[in-house]
Formats: structure tokens, C-alpha cells, sequence
């Protein structure tokens, strides 16, 4: 792997990078919020260390009141809140209560949950875009889990409160009548992470409690607890921290994930505001990715032809279509259609399906393995390109997790599970058939040194390009670890990045490469 200090600087370059553009977007912060959020940065000087998830479990099982911080632009901080709630909590009773939410609503959110309501009319009537304005997707499944799982679902602020100081007040109030009204409930809260400082919301409800666990407060992926443990051999591998004062955080993505998030809500928003093309041009984003493995690798690519195409315009849809051969034609519907990003080398251009750093870090990782491999041209000729493909989608869901480490890749239970769920007659089924009988020829190949002839040869093309993703992705987490833990050196990934995938020596080095990093791989 790369030295450790030099990764440390170029995650602090990027996450210090990300935090001045969304300031740039949303202009210096007021006096009064500069001192607010200080308070925070005080919380986590303690000692804080590696928990378990039954520790968690326990806490929550003694508490009466959670406070859950939330980023509001981050679907993954949303999803914690989701998994927190599904695998954690055992209360038969929860009182879910949400900041994005006035407590005005209360009765829409009842008629929502009971289907008096469509989702639409709720929204209206919450008044949604105006009162809170983050993405409803990110929020949706909180409230189909609230359904599934009985909860009562809660309003926390009221449509007009100015100041943060007394918004903590009213806050703290709607709470405390919340567990009164509902002795022996969890109330969860899942509030802004800038509330849970000591002296804020914390503060104003542990008077009114008897016992200091009855509050809990649970962070997520925060920056120097996050930076703390990156020092560390094996890097920030924890998922669940525990502080003093019962207080826990979940390091669900490294912290430049929540801020990237926030600047692509940030330039929708602008844009929206200034009523422009809705279609955002993402090259830079894309770019500053390029730039970051460039570091980490030591190289230099030439990427000033780099342009990003989105879903959202239809010109430039249209633009990138004519940039490839027609026999693609059927191909590049199926990527648009199935919300797939790719990479068109030998325009140097990409397609960028969704706005995350996700998406956007797999096809910064396929440019550069473009530049060092010397590949020219897109491989959706199958089955002729099957190998070549999984490789490159390998080496992006690779670069993925160099940029994310919690990514995770499907594996061959879940495929196993999907399999299982599929029509005879589902398109769906032939890719995961194919998915596993090449994986099936892989695990032979590694126990025997036999390579078996494949027995499944879909004539689909979109077979060939799902399985080759399913299974590029499982083999660029592969990838991945053996890197993170040191027995792939970076010279020896180097040496793998720059082997041609149209060369005639192409499939020897893929089932060496299998050999290499899965010997101890079964089926």
C-alpha cells in the first residue's frame, strides 16, 4: 500500500478540498454559528474506542431517549439511522421523531402511514421542498421501515423557529413530552449532528432524566475520530466507536463522503435556484478524483479532454451516443436504462448515471487504468470482451474503495439469494447463471489449476455485461484487501494496471491475477 502519512495527507487534501467548495457555495457562516458548531469539535477529545455491535445493542436497550445525528444531504447517514432501528433495536414501542419534520405535521404523518394519504399529497402538505428541501429519497425508507415495524412517527420543530439556541429549547421540550406521553418507548431522534454538542440538546434533556444512560447519543463518521484511527495499520476498520458519557459513533464512510454529498446538493440547488439547464457538469468532480489516485499512484495522466455526460440532458446524451460505433447502440440503451456509469475511452469521456462519489471514483479508476494500460476502446463487444470487461470493472469498484473503504460488493450468497427470486423466464436470471458459473470456473481453476470449459453461453448481451459487473465487483473487493493488507505491494498493482486488456497475453495474466489474490478463495 502507500505510505501511510502521504495516504493521511491526501484524504485531509481532499475532505479540506470538498469543505471550501461547499463554503464557497454557501457563503461564510454567521458569527452565531461559528460559536454554535465550536462546541462540537470539544466532544471528541476523550478516549474513544473500538466497540462492539452488542455493546451498542445494550446501550439502546437501556436508554429511553437516542439522539441520532443526521446529515441531511447524505443518503448513507440516512440508511444508518435505517439500520440502526432494523438490527439494533429490540423496544416494542418507538417513537420516531424527525427534525425534518414540523410538529405541525403530526396528523399528515398519520394519514400518510395509514395510506389515507398518497406520498405526494404528504408532501405537499408538509411542505417538503420549502421547510426542509433534502432529497425525500434519502428519507423514504425511514418511513416505510416506520410502517413495516408499527412506529409512531413524530414532528420535531415547529414551521418558524429563528435561532439554534432556542430551536434546542423547543427541541428539548417536544422530546421530554414525547417520553412523559409514552412511558416505557424509545424515542429515537434524528436530528442535525451540530444539536448533539454537550452544551446543546444534551445539555437541556439530561436534567429532566434520572439516569445517565436513559440518553444516548450515537455520531457518524466523524473527522479527527476517523483521522485517529486511519494512523493504524490496518486503518479505520471499526464500524462502531464508544466515547464517554454514553455516547457512540458509527464510522459508516470516510468523512469526505458526507461533504462530497453535500456539494452536489449544494450545485443542484444553485442551479435550480437560478432556473438553468439542470444538467450540472460534473468534470471536476470527476477530475479532482483523477487527481487524488494520481498522488497516491505517482503518476501523471492527461486529463484535459475529461467530460462528464449525465442522465438529466438529452443533448448531451444524444452527443455521446454518436460518439460510439452503432453496433453499441443496444448496449448503451441498456446502461442508461439500468442507471449504469461507464467510461468511453477513446473519447476520454464518461457517463455518470448518479451523482455519488461512488460512481464518480469507479470511473475516475477506469481513466487512469485507461492511461496505464493503454486501453483505447470500450469493451461491450461479448462475449469476446467478457474478461477484459470484468478486469475493468474490477479495477473501478477497486478505486471505489480506495477512495470509499466501506463499499461493499455483492457476494455469491446474495447472488445465490437473487438467483432464487428470478423467473425462469427473468433476462435477469442468465446474468447471475453466468455470474456464478464463471465464478464456479475461477474457484476451480484456484483449487486444481484446471480450467473448466464455461457450460453457460448466454447469447444476451446485457448477460455479459451484469455478470461481468456482479463479478468485477467481487474481485476488485478481493483486490482490495490484498492491497489494504500489503500482500499485493503497490509496484505489483502498478504492474497489473498496465497490462493491455486487448493484448494476446490478456487472459494468462487474468487467471495468474485470479491465482494471486484467491488462493484461499472457496466457493
Amino acid at each position: 500500500m502507500i505510505n501511510r502519512q502521504e495516504w493521511l495527507r491526501t484524504r485531509k487534501k481532499l475532505l479540506d478540498q470538498v469543505k471550501s467548495q461547499v463554503q464557497a457555495r454557501l457563503g461564510p457562516p454567521s458569527a452565531a454559528l461559528r460559536r454554535y458548531a465550536k462546541s462540537l469539535e470539544g466532544e471528541f477529545l476523550g478516549q474513544w474506542s473500538p466497540s462492539r455491535d452488542e455493546h451498542l445493542r445494550r446501550a439502546l436497550q437501556a436508554a429511553h431517549i437516542v439522539l441520532s445525528a443526521d446529515f441531511h444531504a447524505y443518503a448513507q447517514s440516512q440508511r444508518a439511522h435505517i439500520r440502526i432501528l432494523r438490527d439494533h433495536v429490540v423496544h416494542d414501542h418507538v417513537v420516531l421523531t424527525l427534525e425534518c419534520l414540523p410538529v405541525e405535521a403530526d396528523e399528515s404523518i398519520r394519514r400518510f402511514l395509514t395510506g389515507r394519504i398518497s406520498e405526494a399529497k404528504f408532501l405537499e402538505e408538509v411542505e417538503w421542498d420549502k421547510n426542509w428541501g433534502f432529497p425525500w429519497e434519502h428519507y423514504r425508507p425511514l418511513f416505510e421501515l416506520a410502517r413495516d415495524r408499527g412506529y409512531e412517527v413524530r414532528g420535531l420543530t415547529p414551521f418558524s423557529t429563528d435561532g439554534l439556541s432556542r430551536r434546542d429549547r423547543w427541541m428539548a421540550r417536544r422530546i421530554l413530552g414525547l417520553s412523559r406521553a409514552n412511558p416505557g418507548a424509545l424515542v429515537f431522534v434524528v436530528v442535525g449532528e451540530l444539536h448533539l454538542a454537550s452544551r446543546h440538546l444534551p445539555r437541556l434533556l439530561r436534567g429532566s432524566l434520572k439516569k445517565p444512560h436513559d440518553l444516548m447519543l450515537i455520531f457518524q463518521d466523524v473527522e479527527s475520530l476517523y483521522f485517529k484511527l486511519a494512523k493504524k495499520p490496518m486503518g479505520p476498520g471499526s464500524e462502531v466507536l464508544r466515547g464517554p458519557g454514553n455516547r457512540y459513533c458509527l464510522m459508516v464512510s470516510p468523512p469526505w463522503m458526507k461533504w462530497q454529498s453535500y456539494l452536489i446538493y449544494l450545485e443542484h440547488a444553485y442551479d435550480r435556484d437560478l432556473q438553468e439547464d439542470p444538467a450540472i457538469d460534473y468534470s471536476d468532480h470527476v477530475a479532482s478524483l483523477i487527481q487524488i489516485l494520481e498522488g497516491d499512484l505517482k503518476i501523471e495522466t492527461k486529463k484535459s479532454a475529461v467530460q462528464v455526460y449525465c442522465p438529466n440532458s438529452k443533448i448531451s446524451l444524444t452527443r455521446l451516443k454518436a460518439a460510439l460505433p452503432k453496433r453499441f447502440a443496444r448496449a448503451f440503451v441498456y446502461h442508461l436504462e439500468h442507471d449504469l456509469s461507464f467510461f468511453v475511452p477513446e473519447k476520454e469521456w464518461f457517463y455518470l448515471s448518479r451523482a455519488t462519489i461512488n460512481h464518480a471514483s469507479a470511473l475516475a479508476g477506469q481513466f487512469v487504468h485507461a492511461h496505464l494500460s493503454g486501453r483505447r476502446r470500450t469493451l461491450w463487444i461479448q462475449p469476446q470482451d467478457f474478461l477484459a470487461q470484468i478486469w475493468v470493472e474490477a479495477v473501478g469498484f477497486f478505486f471505489s474503495k480506495w477512495i470509499n473503504p466501506k463499499r461493499k460488493a455483492e457476494t455469491l450468497d446474495s447472488i445465490r439469494l437473487q438467483l432464487a427470486a428470478r423467473q425462469p423466464k427473468d433476462w435477469g436470471r442468465k446474468a447471475l447463471l453466468l455470474s456464478l458459473d464463471h465464478r464456479l470456473t475461477e474457484v476451480v481453476w484456484v483449487q486444481t489449476g484446471r480450467l473448466r470449459r464455461s457450460r453457460y453461453r448466454p447469447r444476451e448481451l446485457v448477460a455479459y455485461i451484469e455478470a461481468s459487473r456482479l463479478v468485477g465487483e467481487m474481485l476488485g473487493d478481493r483486490l482490495f484487501q490484498k492491497v489494504r493488507s500489503g500482500v499485493i505491494t503497490l509496484p505489483q498493482l502498478m504492474a497489473f494496471l498496465s497490462v493491455d486488456v486487448e493484448g494476446a497475453n490478456f487472459s494468462e495474466f487474468y487467471w495468474n491475477l485470479i491465482r494471486a489474490i484467491e488462493h484461499e478463495q472457496s466457493l
